[in-house]
């Protein structure tokens, strides 16, 4: 996996509407580089003669119901008390923001 620069820290954090210092920035880096060097100790670690986990748990889960459908509401109902709605859609302010903007 690449490096991260501080560089690019800032302009996810811009991207995120989230400002952050040089240090903090910084941090986040060597944080990042600390996690790189521990993925690249697991690659490290020969797996050839592990057999593949399929399923966690060597007991198979049973107690799982099976869904079923026990209350439909009709769609005039859904959006009653909806601010605005639009094409049955709920019509919410905008909350990110473009890079143009």
């Amino acid at each position: 996996m690449e490096r991260i620069s501080v560089k690019k820290v800032h302009q996810l954090a811009r991207q995120l509407m989230f400002s952050l210092s040089e240090q903090e920035a910084k941090d986040i880096v060597s944080e990042f580089d600390t996690l790189l060097s521990q993925l690249d100790l697991l690659d490290r670690i020969d797996t050839s003669d592990c057999e593949e986990l399929v399923y966690p748990f060597e007991t198979p889960t049973t107690f799982f119901r099976e869904d079923v459908v026990d209350h439909v509401m009709d769609v005039k109902d859904v959006f009653l008390n909806a601010p605005k709605a639009e094409n049955q859609y709920f019509v919410i302010p905008k909350v990110v923001k473009d890079n143009d903007e």
